[in-house]
């Protein structure tokens, strides 16, 4: 844990992200939908509607953006037993899977932060699980570490032995958001030098769909239309997903990979302002100048924003408090493609996944900022510097963002049906230099590694088709993030390299059940046989940074997403 501290606006670094939602098993599936445009939603099947009553609640809820896998897990991976594994909430399981792929996405080995002081903060504000085993009566000797909310955080905690906080957060609809506020404050308080923010949504009972049904908050056509007059209610959504979090200038030292920077984050309440269901314009203008106060940004400088905006009566409300935003604001161009500031929402693709719904979008900033596009799909709009707001029609499915001498800038909003709202101001990451790194005439030992042989072949497959992208990084960087950016599992393969093209002829051996020749080092050899060794003094000068590769292809088994399969099939 830092002794020192650090000011209010200190930026920080997002250096890991991951996610499975409908459409995306990890971040680069997931930015091919949001792309494509296409919706997630679609029909609800039965066993998700238990408790669900159509007479009382209403048409509302009977179609979703819903995950096809979302009972699925790879408890052998975590060291879950099977009893315990079915009476544990699916957002549990999820969060483990995405909390992993999350740390290696940084190019950081879980083991490394046994005893550390990482701060752990979930986001949820639904209970599915818990909802359906009390109506169904089911119950095990699990059922309580299998469903309290508190466990959706203490359970990553506990999995990788993190000694800092681990909090739960539910501010509804803002609770992704909020949850990262909160890791912001203690990241720039120095309370600890890490921390892992994720969120989930997973819909398992029919109770809630029916509240939220017979209130009319969800849409009863089924169809999600932000920013519309003829929006209807919204559109109920799921999904997992999990960032890391380090100060900046931790992250640029540790050669972590940049996703994207928080130069603001900060979290407020409507008062009495918005009653107990609607939203407030004003409120929501005095976060969004409060967040970008504190990296000094003038609102002008943001080029799009992700908008909460969830296909309610209310989505107009929000550009009315961005209007107030900009009452002010020197009517300079804006800093977005064609001097517009651009307004878009992820829910029109995946629906409203509620308290993972400021994750799912923050997520989409960070691909925004990376891959300097904004997608195009439903519920797009811009405004000029009159601020008059328009819908935009746009053929090529995306708007490009050219770099330019001022670094990329992106808002997130995000506002709870209870009136909390959370904002976030994302810049893209700052140029390093490239990685480098030389290791001599000898060929680079890179190492893979899984739980067994069948899986250390897909991992072998994984990476090869990560490596044959064009954007694929470069050999020294690849092996370097893969030397020391991994846990080092049971089954271990080394591929001598002297070239991307080795490296990638060498993972199809291995994905094919071929032999390679394994290096002749004899510390080489003594990783293979299961020791631990030191990898720099193989190299005549380390890379100084690593690099986001694919994640671990986990063996998923379906458990059941409700106690009363799970309580089948723990028989």
């Amino acid at each position: 844990m830092s002794t020192g501290r650090f000011a209010e606006s200190e930026p920080l670094a997002i250096v890991g992200m991951s996610c499975r939602v409908p459409g995306g098993d990890d971040v680069d599936e997931f930015w091919e939908t949001l792309l494509s445009g296409r919706t997630m939603m679609g029909p609800v099947p039965e066993e998700r509607l238990v408790g669900y009553n159509a007479e009382v609640a209403g048409a509302g809820g009977l179609t979703a953006g819903l995950m096809p896998d979302a009972d699925s897990f790879d408890a052998e991976f975590f060291d879950v037993g099977g009893r315990m594994a079915v009476w544990m909430d699916p957002q549990q399981r999820l969060l483990l899977e995405t909390s992993w792929r999350a740390l290696e996405s940084a190019g950081i080995a879980p083991a490394s932060l046994r005893g550390r002081e990482v701060g752990v903060f979930v986001a949820s504000s639904t209970s599915d699980f818990r909802d359906h085993m009390i109506s169904t009566g089911a119950l095990d000797r699990y059922s309580a570490t299998g469903s309290v909310a508190a466990y959706l955080s203490n359970r990553i905690s506990h999995h990788y032995d993190l000694r800092g906080p681990s909090i739960t957060v539910d501010t509804a609809c803002s609770s992704g958001l909020s949850a990262l506020s909160l890791a912001a404050s203690g990241l720039r308080a120095g309370d600890f030098d890490m921390a892992i923010v994720g969120a989930s949504n997973v819909y398992g009972s029919g109770w809630l769909t029916a509240a939220l049904a017979h209130m009319g908050a969800l849409s009863p056509s089924g169809v999600c239309r932000p920013f519309s007059p003829d929006a209807d209610g919204y559109v109920r959504g799921e999904g997992v997903l999990c960032f890391v979090i380090k100060r900046l200038g931790d992250a640029l030292d540790s050669g972590d990979p940049v996703l994207a920077v928080i130069r603001g984050a900060a979290a407020n309440h409507d008062g009495r302002a918005g009653g107990l269901v609607k939203t407030d314009a004003r409120s929501q203008a005095r976060l969004m100048r409060r967040t970008l106060a504190q990296g000094g940004i003038e609102p002008a400088s943001l080029g799009y924003l992700e908008a909460h905006a969830p296909g309610t009566k209310l989505d107009e409300e929000e550009l009315n408090g961005l209007r107030e935003l900009l009452r002010d604001t020197d009517p300079a161009r804006f800093a977005g493609p064609e001097g517009r500031l651009w307004i878009g929402t992820v829910k029109a693709v995946l629906g409203h996944l509620e308290g993972a719904a400021g994750a799912a979008s923050l997520a989409k900033g960070v691909l925004v900022l990376l891959n300097g596009a904004i997608p195009a799909g439903a519920g797009i709009l811009s405004m000029d510097n009159g601020f008059e707001v328009r819908d935009e029609q746009v053929d090529a499915g995306v708007v490009s963002w050219p770099g330019s001498p001022s670094p990329r800038r992106l808002g997130v909003s995000s506002f709870g049906i209870g009136g909390s709202n959370a904002h976030v101001v994302l810049e893209e990451a700052p140029a390093v230099a490239a990685p480098g790194g030389t290791w001599g005439s000898r060929p680079v030992p890179v190492p893979i590694s899984a739980t067994d042989p069948e899986a250390l072949r897909r991992v072998a497959t994984r990476l090869a088709e990560f490596l044959a992208r064009p954007s694929a990084p470069e050999l020294a960087a690849t092996a370097w993030t893969l030397q020391t950016g991994r846990d080092h599992l049971a089954s271990r393969a080394v591929v001598p390299a002297r070239t991307l093209a080795e490296l990638r002829d060498g993972l199809r051996r291995i994905a094919a059940g071929d032999d390679v020749a394994p290096d002749d080092d004899v510390r080489v050899r003594r990783w293979l046989d299961g020791g631990d060794i030191d990898w720099r003094p193989l190299w005549n000068r380390p890379p100084g940074r690593r690099v986001r590769l694919p994640g671990y292809p986990f063996r998923r088994t379906s458990l059941g997403i409700a106690p009363k399969r799970a309580a089948r099939a723990a028989r």
